[in-house]
């Protein structure tokens, strides 16, 4: 594979030979060695043939530890590249694998360079900086914090013009003034991302009854009206963002097909029940303990709960096994999962949510139950069911449970479902075309 970076008056010309890690392994997708033949412009136009850029990023996949000194930092596939005419940093106050990261920039950034569209990240905590962060003191917080933010303010100043555009994924900061949102996303053209009611603190989302002095819900009202334009998650957010922004589109949080076994359902002699969270989000899996404790004594095989990311609740005649969170952790539940769950409490903040946990079991193949809430029953659309209160849930689960050409075909349908309308594929070109301003 041989790709270009312009260097002053020169290109360099770079062999890569690449070998891609185990999907989702948490590793580094990419093994590979380089070497490097500085040419003339000239001759680099025999291998560009009459594309002549006037930047060029190679695509890498590494841990990321700064900013590249030589070109932006991109990830794409293995063994693609890509000539692109806008470069645009995605940061967000988290982690590169925090979900909302992980979701809404780092999964199109794969399909954006196609529509020449190079996303660098540049997400504010550095790997293990975040747990740090929530597990300090306030001593410790504030250094953790300090130290972040130089370093996202130093790559971010190395990026330089040629990153002309940022996009925001919810805030930038944990403390609760714009001075840091303004001083990052200042002399480039703002693109804001929301994928939660995140304007709702404190008891309103079930948090910290303090959380309302991060001044979360300023944060996102400055941000909106400093955009060129404004991404929601889905049209309850877009509702409330439109009274900020003129411009606001929706883009679905988006699920990657091929990152996804279909699961293949056998009428086994146990049944197992899937859900994958974080602990902010296992608070809904113990509303429906009634529920499941019923469906678990009323079953003819035997059941099983399987919890990643959260904490599980005790149910009486069912085998509970909790798993903490990770890629392959994920991707493991899910090929063992029969039947995917995602309640909700019916409150404003859980209305905003964007049904992910749905997608993942629809891209698997595996059908999913889950609560009448915000969008959650659009979303799910035939390829599960929805449902009101105890009777309902046992119900759906006694159904699925006892079928599993149901749950094929159900499962079936989730998956073309996300093919069609959840998918990278069927996104990124809009996204595209609002990260260039056309």
């Amino acid at each position: 594979m041989c790709a270009q970076v312009q260097r002053d008056r020169h290109w360099v010309r770079e062999n890569k030979t690449a070998v891609p890690a185990p999907l989702n392994s948490g590793k580094s997708t990419w093994q590979f060695h380089r070497s490097y033949t500085l040419m003339p412009v000239e001759a680099a136009s025999e291998c560009l043939g009459s594309r002549r850029p006037t930047h060029y990023t190679v695509c890498y996949r590494v841990k990321f530890v700064g900013f590249p000194p030589s070109d932006g930092h991109v990830r794409c596939p293995p063994g693609s590249y890509s000539i692109y005419s806008v470069q645009v940093i995605g940061t967000a106050c988290q982690e590169a694998l925090e979900p909302g990261f992980r979701v809404r920039l780092e999964l199109p950034a794969r399909g954006l360079l196609v529509h020449r569209v190079a996303l660098v990240m540049l997400p504010l905590f550095e790997p293990g900086q975040s747990k740090r962060f929530r597990e300090a003191g306030a001593l410790g917080k504030v250094r953790t914090l300090v130290t972040a933010k130089r370093r996202l303010l130093r790559d971010l100043e190395q990026a330089g013009e040629g990153a002309s555009a940022i996009v925001v994924q919810r805030n930038v900061d944990m403390s609760p003034s714009l001075g840091f949102e303004k001083r990052v996303t200042a002399k480039r053209r703002l693109i804001y991302d929301v994928d939660d009611a995140i304007w709702m603190t404190g008891r309103q989302t079930g948090g910290h009854p303090l959380g309302a002095l991060k001044g979360t819900a300023r944060k996102v009202r400055w941000l909106s009206e400093r955009a060129e334009h404004v991404i929601a998650g889905n049209a309850i957010l877009a509702e409330h963002l439109a009274t900020y922004s003129e411009k606001v589109t929706v883009v679905p949080s988006l699920v990657e097909p091929s990152d996804y076994l279909v699961r293949e359902h056998v009428q086994a002699d146990v049944v197992t029940l899937g859900w994958v969270g974080s602990p902010t989000t296992a608070l809904y899996l113990r509303g429906i303990a009634p529920a499941l404790e019923r469906f678990a004594g009323q079953s003819s095989r035997g059941v099983r709960l399987l919890v990643v990311g959260g904490g599980a609740p005790r149910v009486e005649g069912m085998d509970v096994e909790e798993r903490a969170w990770s890629p392959g952790a994920e991707q493991q539940a899910l090929a063992e999962t029969d039947i995917g769950l995602m309640p909700l409490d019916d409150t404003p903040w859980s209305r905003g949510k964007c049904a992910y946990k749905a997608l993942q079991y629809m891209a698997s193949g595996i059908p999913a139950v889950v609560d009448d809430v915000g969008i959650s029953a659009a979303t799910v659309d035939g390829a599960g069911y929805v449902a009101s209160g105890t009777e309902q849930w046992v119900e759906a689960l006694r159904a699925l449970a006892e079928d599993a050409g149901l749950r094929s075909r159900m499962g079936a349908a989730g998956r073309r479902r996300v093919e069609e309308e959840f998918s990278p594929a069927r996104w990124v070109p809009t996204m595209a075309t609002i990260l260039r301003g056309d």
